[in-house]
């Protein structure tokens, strides 16, 4: 979740997921912000601070993407591929799980572009 509070944001991470999911939770949270989005939903806690969440649809894909692409970002992938690493390879680097760095691979078009340079 993130919280606001006279501007200032603070993300807070789910310390029982893995390193790799926390990563990627901080860059979307991150994300959202960068980009300015505006919750559907904004609560108050008991001691005062503005919980934000509940973002639209388009606005959580829009973090999603935002989020991955910084942390995967395009040339790395496209270098760690074409160096032959894996997408494994690539995730310890980086720090992310390897279902992120697959996907980052699938939407960025890195593996079809290797394949027609016929170095996949």
């Amino acid at each position: 979740m993130t919280l606001y509070e006279e501007g200032t944001h603070v993300v807070v991470l789910n310390s029982a997921h893995p390193r790799t999911r926390q990563t990627a939770t901080l860059m979307h949270e991150i994300a959202h912000i960068e980009l300015e989005h505006v919750p559907a939903d904004v609560s108050v806690s008991p001691s005062g601070l503005v919980l934000l969440s509940d973002y639209s649809a388009d606005q959580e894909e829009e973090a999603d993407w935002l989020g991955a692409a910084l942390l995967l970002p395009e040339p790395a992938l496209l270098d760690g591929r074409g160096r032959g690493l894996t997408t494994a390879a690539i995730a310890r680097d980086y720090g992310v799980s390897e279902a992120l760095c697959q996907w980052r691979c699938r939407m960025t078009g890195v593996e079809k572009r290797l394949a027609f340079r016929g170095r996949a």
